[in-house]
């Protein structure tokens, strides 16, 4: 009884079972099923009969029949078979090295695997074992040498087919190696006949007793060297769909043979399980590194979800603080701009009157010319904040000397009568007066604009004044009529050439 450890056992039968196996009835003619085996590629036919196994047939169970040149007309499979074949339960699986156990007891190389009612579920042969072990790492430190069989069955190339058939199933072997000697000592092979080989003869009708071994042998042969890995072995039988490697020394000589067999049989169990428990730990280790690198990056992520959450509140601090900051600069930009608009217009009507001294003109120039400055300022501090520029217009420092000379004079002509506003709503007029008179420059631009549909003209002019800051002109256009008055108070009209006043 094999001891393995819980590892081992993951390699199951399981995995080592072909699920589509052949299966024939007892009924069949022999014939018919070499068709098949050829078809399918198979070296393999399981015998059922209502849904049991009663036997199988295989390539050596052929050789026989060609080696005893029985007739195949009316051969029933039933006849020729191995009657109730060994078997393993696939409800009990003691892993691919029980398996091992049992080729390599019974001396067979094909498992067939039945569940608990007795029923097919597949078969496990040395082909379908390699699959699932995949011994490339174990076999890369093994020669050819230390593993082949150096008791090599051969004939000559001038030996019958029926004699080669009748040497396999004397000896028990798979295939025959043609070889020739030379310098009396040296035997070289030549070519290789198997079983299949034997199959595929069978099949297009060749005289086994009249042919000879060399028209029918496979060549010229795939030999591997004696000093060679058995990786490379093995990967020359995969590569090629080959079960045997003829092995030859350095000058070519026969040496041995490789099979499937061997290669299985090379596979100390032992040391199977210390390369295992080598990768098992090397998974272990890895596992812990990505285990480790998983926790650091959740504390990476976890770091930049608060970053996050940091960066987004200090947003939501900005945008309020934005928020804050527009609503303080609309009410700046209505709170100053308004006075100063007014001081600004009232300061030229005062210095329009005929009544001011020329020391108080002087004076009414002096405010003036201050609030113009302070109207620059304003203005390049809203510009500031709303470029969001580091970068702001110097004015200069405010010097009183500076701000003596007369205010500017206007250069506009403009011709407007109180009669060209007549069309206009009197509660409009109205409030353009009023506002004119409390020097709201932002609500004097707002009612211009909106009797710009109605006459673009009359609006661009409007602005014009507006914008120059003529208010004794605008009170004068929007001056409400008395009792005494009409619209038409004003009896000539107000032509604007301002380049002498």
């Amino acid at each position: 009884m094999l001891t393995r450890s819980s590892l081992l056992q993951q390699l199951s039968q399981s995995q080592a079972i072909d699920r589509n196996p052949l299966i024939v009835t007892p009924q069949m003619r022999v014939t018919e099923i070499i068709n098949r085996l050829t078809e399918r590629q198979s070296s393999y036919a399981l015998v059922v009969q209502q849904k049991r196994l009663v036997g199988i047939f295989t390539e050596r169970d052929f050789v026989r029949i060609a080696a005893q040149q029985l007739p195949l007309d009316n051969l029933s499979i039933q006849s020729v078979m191995t009657p109730d074949p060994v078997t393993v339960s696939v409800d009990q699986d003691q892993g691919v090295f029980f398996i091992l156990y049992l080729l390599r007891q019974y001396h067979i190389r094909h498992l067939p695997v039945i569940n608990q009612g007795g029923e097919i579920v597949g078969v496990i042969t040395p082909k379908t074992i390699r699959e699932v072990i995949q011994p490339t790492d174990l076999l890369k430190f093994k020669r050819v040498e230390d593993v082949m069989t150096s008791e090599v069955i051969q004939n000559s190339a001038t030996a019958s087919l029926l004699e080669i058939t009748q040497q396999m199933v004397t000896q028990k072997k798979s295939c025959i190696v043609i070889t020739e000697t030379k310098n009396d000592a040296d035997i070289v092979p030549l070519g290789i006949i198997t079983e299949r080989d034997i199959i595929q003869v069978q099949k297009i009708g060749i005289d086994f007793a009249t042919t000879v071994a060399q028209t029918v042998m496979s060549t010229p042969l795939l030999p591997i060297k004696i000093n060679d890995s058995m990786m490379l072995a093995n990967e020359m039988m995969k590569r090629h769909k080959i079960r045997r490697l003829v092995v030859v020394d350095e000058i070519g000589r026969l040496a041995g043979l490789i099979t499937q067999s061997t290669i299985i049989e090379a596979l100390n169990p032992l040391e199977m399980y210390a390369t295992i428990e080598l990768m098992r730990q090397q998974v272990d280790e890895r596992t812990k590194e990505l285990s480790q690198v998983n926790e650091q990056l959740q504390q990476q992520l976890c770091e930049y979800a608060n970053l996050e959450e940091k960066l987004q509140q200090a947003k939501d601090e900005a945008a309020a603080a934005n928020q804050v900051k527009r609503a303080f600069l609309a009410n700046l930009n209505h709170e100053f701009r308004t006075p100063l608009h007014a001081i600004l217009g009232f300061s030229q009507l005062m210095h329009r009157s005929p009544s001011l001294s020329s020391e108080d003109q002087k004076n009414v120039g002096i405010i003036y010319s201050a609030g113009k400055h302070l109207l620059e300022l304003l203005e390049n501090l809203l510009e500031l904040t709303k470029s969001q520029s580091t970068h702001i217009r110097d004015t200069g420092n405010f010097e009183l000397s500076e701000v003596l000379p007369k205010i500017p004079e206007s250069r506009i002509t403009i011709t407007l009568t109180p009669t060209d506003l007549a069309d206009l709503p009197r509660e409009w007029r109205i409030s353009l007066h009023q506002a004119t008179i409390e020097g709201d420059f932002d609500k004097m631009l707002s009612l211009i604009e909106g009797i710009r549909d109605r006459d673009e003209s009359l609006a661009n002019s409007l602005s014009t004044l507006t914008h120059e800051f003529q208010f004794e002109y605008l009170l004068a256009l929007t001056k409400p009529p008395t009792d005494e008055d009409d619209d038409s108070g004003v009896n000539s009209s107000i032509q604007r050439d301002n380049t002498n006043d």
